[in-house]
């Protein structure tokens, strides 16, 4: 895949900021949080699969024809998750899209996560 026109990579991250809410999973957004998204390294991204969630095939390549379909462009709503006090993240929610994007060499993913609002 071509790169990506005017990619601005995550670098730095309040984890303070972004530790309250771990488990956050989208769609719904927590009262005094706001959401936050940007790119982040694919080799930066950690795949969380709970107990009994298994990658169904289709829905892997239904992410992936996606993706081709976009060319350089990344779908929304991105995937969520959280970030770990290693600077790494971690998904909660988009694994078919995150596999799907291994699978064509995409090389940062656009993610969200929340942050407490800073009105609060």
């Amino acid at each position: 895949m071509a790169g990506m026109v005017d990619l601005h990579v995550v670098s730095e991250v309040d984890l303070a900021a972004a530790a309250d809410v771990s488990e956050w999973a989208g769609p719904a957004v927590p009262v005094g949080h706001v959401v936050r998204t940007g790119y982040v390294p694919i080799h930066d991204v950690v795949c969380h699969a709970p107990v009994g969630h298994q990658l169904l095939p289709a829905e892997v390549e239904r992410a992936y024809r996606r993706q081709l379909e976009l060319k350089d462009q990344q779908p929304w709503p991105p995937p969520t998750g959280y970030w770990r006090q290693d600077h790494r993240f971690v998904l909660t929610d988009g694994r078919n899209r995150f596999v799907a994007s291994l699978m064509l060499g995409v090389e940062h993913l656009l993610v969200a996560w929340v942050v407490r609002s800073s009105a609060d």
